[in-house]
């Protein structure tokens, strides 16, 4: 439930990402800035890719100064905030990332994935140097596991790349579908205009003459 608390332990709490907005009540948005900056320490260590912890201090100071601004505004501001989590299955399908974007298949993904790895480093390696193997065999495979993270987390960044730009094309070509549309809907009502115009005019050139004949 939001609520408003103490100033000074907000800020103490907003110095952990997300629990300043756990505090207060925010609840999703703290879970969600706590995993991000976490889950960032977690692959910087795991996958020994020191350059992915760049994005700790960044995510450390967005979740610091949302905290502090969210809690300062004034009453009637605070309660009209809605807590929401800042990465959602709605807003994933518009990136079209495909089959991923069902919760079922990301979770089994994950366990297999987890299990598998699991599996890998704690049974099977260790099974390999009870077998009667060269040494440069098991060395070559022990590089291979100690690198294997590393490359599945490059496979996975370079596909997400790949589904962001394809949804991003896909929606510049709907948007220049539906304006090809608007365009030819005009086009037809202008020309429909035109010929309703025309068949006025012939209509009222023939009354005229009709009038001349009666005339005469």
């Amino acid at each position: 439930m939001i609520r408003k608390r103490n100033r000074f332990w907000t800020v103490m709490f907003a110095m952990l990402p997300g629990a300043g907005h756990m505090y207060n009540g925010f609840m999703k948005l703290g879970v969600s800035f706590m995993s991000l900056f976490f889950a960032i320490a977690f692959l910087s260590v795991s996958l020994r890719i020191g350059p992915i912890m760049m994005l700790a201090p960044v995510i450390w100071f967005y979740a610091f100064f949302d905290c502090i601004n969210r809690r300062f505004q004034d009453d009637e501001e605070f309660y009209a905030q809605q807590d929401y989590y800042l990465f959602e299955m709605e807003k994933l399908r518009s990136f079209d990332f495909g089959f991923l974007v069902r919760r079922k298949m990301i979770v089994g993904i994950g366990l297999i994935a987890f299990g598998a790895y699991i599996l890998w480093e704690n049974t099977i390696i260790y099974m390999l140097y009870r077998l009667d193997l060269p040494d440069y065999i098991i060395n070559n495979i022990v590089a291979f596991s100690e690198v294997l993270p590393q490359i599945a987390f490059s496979i996975l960044v370079i596909w997400g790349g790949l589904c962001l730009i394809k949804g991003k094309k896909s929606e510049v070509d709907r948007e220049f579908a539906g304006a090809s549309g608007h365009s030819g809907a005009a086009d037809a009502a202008k020309a429909q205009n035109g010929e309703t115009g025309v068949m006025a005019r012939t209509d009222e050139a023939a009354g005229e003459k009709e009038d001349d004949h009666d005339e005469q």
